[in-house]
C-alpha cells in the first residue's frame, strides 16, 4: 500500500455568512415530511439574512444553528465519500482534510471538491488557508499538530491552556493533555496545575 504524502487542508469562507438559504431549504425538505415543522424551520432560517434582499445566511447562536451547518455540509461529505470515493477525509464544522498518496490525485479532488461546493452548495473555500502540503511536514488542525509518527498541541493551545486553567477544570485540560500532548507538554500542564494549586492555598 502506497504510503499517504500529501494532505489538502481548507475550510469554507464565512460559512454561515454564506449558506444559501433555499439550498438548505431543499436540503431539509428531503427529510423533513410534516409541514409544520418545516414551516417552523423556515421561518428561523428566513429570519436573519447577511445580505440585503438576499436569501443568504444562517441565523447564529441559537440551537439549531450547528444542527443546520451539520446538515448543509453533510452533502459536502457526501460528495467526498461516496462520488470522489476518497479514503481519507475528515470535517469539523467548516474545516476539513483531505489526504492522498499522490499529488495529482488530490488536485483533482481539490479541484472536483471546489465546484462542488461552488455550484451545488453556493459556498467558496477561504483561499488564506486553502493548502496542499506534505504530510511529513506535519499539519495544523484544530489546534492539535499532526505528522504521521504522532501528534503535539500547537503554541497557541498551550498558551490557551496557561491563560484558562482553573481548579475547577484541572481534570479537563488534564485529560486532554494526556490524549493529545507529548511527555514535555505533560510535564509542562502538571507544573501549572501545581501552581495553580499553591496559588489556592495562599
Amino acid at each position: 500500500m502506497k504510503p499517504f504524502n500529501w494532505v489538502w487542508k481548507s475550510d469554507v469562507k464565512k460559512f454561515f455568512d454564506s449558506v444559501d438559504q433555499e439550498t438548505l431549504l431543499k436540503i431539509l425538505s428531503l427529510r423533513i415530511k410534516n409541514s409544520t415543522t418545516f414551516n417552523l424551520l423556515k421561518e428561523i432560517i428566513y429570519s436573519f439574512t447577511t445580505v440585503s434582499e438576499r436569501k443568504v445566511g444562517m441565523p447564529i447562536g441559537n440551537l439549531t444553528s450547528q444542527i443546520f451547518a451539520n446538515i448543509y455540509l453533510n452533502e459536502l461529505d457526501r460528495f467526498v465519500k461516496h462520488t470522489l470515493k476518497a479514503k481519507t477525509y475528515l470535517r469539523y464544522g467548516d474545516d476539513f482534510i483531505l489526504i492522498e498518496t499522490g499529488l495529482e490525485k488530490l488536485n483533482f479532488f481539490r479541484t472536483r471538491t471546489v465546484d462542488f461546493l461552488k455550484n451545488e452548495l453556493k459556498l467558496a473555500v477561504n483561499l488564506k488557508s486553502d493548502k496542499i502540503m506534505k504530510t511529513a511536514h506535519g499539519l495544523k488542525f484544530l489546534g492539535v499538530k499532526l505528522w504521521p509518527s504522532g501528534r503535539t498541541l500547537s503554541r497557541r493551545n498551550l498558551l490557551r491552556t496557561r491563560k484558562r486553567l482553573k481548579s475547577n477544570n484541572i481534570s479537563s485540560y488534564s485529560g486532554f493533555m494526556k490524549k493529545h500532548g507529548n511527555d514535555k507538554q505533560i510535564k509542562y500542564l502538571n507544573w501549572l496545575i501545581c501552581e495553580k494549586l499553591f496559588e489556592n492555598n495562599q
